[in-house]
């Protein structure tokens, strides 16, 4: 597309509604990529997940989980986010975009539970086919907090299981926050108010951290992402923060789009983390 048709789409792509993704993924369709969808990771029947593989062998997986308030603010899909996929599988990696249940029919325990059977899935797949598999979780939003939370807290993977995970890549998502949001009780219910939190699990063992953020943020607070590198760096662990100027939380998403892309350095930045920590 010419460069005018794109400045227009521009301002669609950084609200992130349903009608913006549809164009995203417009744009991102026509790519070298293949995608093997609706593999079945559960029991469930939110329990499918999306494979996008680059046209060369994969430098390695990286397994992304999308937001909407873990179901209590939108209902977005794995279907929504093929231009993310598209993105990353340019940088020479194998995309996989689980869906999962949501809020209100079920809680966060159980949204986790799908989330690491999604993840252990991943790790034994190419396990069969990789001796020494190399897998980042990244994530948006909520979904960053479900894959930073799958990051740093073993209870959900298993020890074994958590140390392979080579990196964590998190996109305007909370770490440590309050629950000032009157869906938040009630996701987060019939648990300790810590446990909800990604920032109290951090032990300096885990993953190293790319966390990303926008300045203009209205809906995750700065002292997410400054909370929990702080916590980080305190036990010892590896952490790399970004904040950038005249971003908000959907833009975070909207850097991965193709008119987006060269825009922001977002996008830069994330393949540069890959890089450095693609190593067995």
């Amino acid at each position: 597309m010419k460069t005018l048709p794109l400045l227009l789409l521009a301002p669609l792509l950084s609200a992130c509604s349903n009608s913006a993704l549809l164009v995203a993924n417009t744009l991102a369709r026509f790519d070298s990529y293949s995608l093997t969808a609706d593999q079945n990771y559960g029991i469930h029947a939110a329990n499918k997940l999306d494979v996008y593989q680059p046209k060369k062998n994969a430098k390695g997986t990286i397994v992304f989980f999308y937001g909407g308030c873990w179901g209590a603010c939108s209902t977005f899909t794995k279907g929504h986010y093929r231009f993310v996929a598209q993105a990353l599988t340019t940088q020479g990696y194998r995309v996989v975009i689980p869906d999962y249940r949501h809020y209100p029919e079920v809680g966060f325990a159980e949204i986790m539970h799908d989330s690491a059977n999604a993840v252990r899935w991943v790790l034994n797949q190419f396990h069969r086919q990789e001796k020494n598999p190399v897998v980042f979780l990244m994530g948006h939003s909520a979904g960053g907090h479900i894959a930073a939370m799958l990051t740093v807290n073993e209870e959900y993977l298993g020890r074994e299981k958590q140390q392979k995970i080579h990196g964590f890549i998190g996109l305007a998502a909370p770490y440590d926050f309050i629950f000032d949001k009157p869906y938040l009780p009630k996701v987060f219910a019939n648990m300790e108010y810590v446990e909800s939190q990604p920032s109290h699990f951090v032990d300096g063992n885990e993953a190293p951290l790319l966390l990303l953020y926008g300045n203009q943020d209205q809906a995750v607070y700065r002292r997410n992402i400054i909370n929990m590198a702080k916590k980080v760096k305190e036990k010892g662990g590896q952490v790399e923060t970004h904040i950038y100027d005249k971003m908000n939380h959907t833009d975070m998403l909207a850097a991965f789009s193709i008119p987006y892309r060269n825009r922001f350095t977002v996008f830069d930045d994330i393949a540069t983390f890959l890089k450095k920590w693609s190593h067995d």
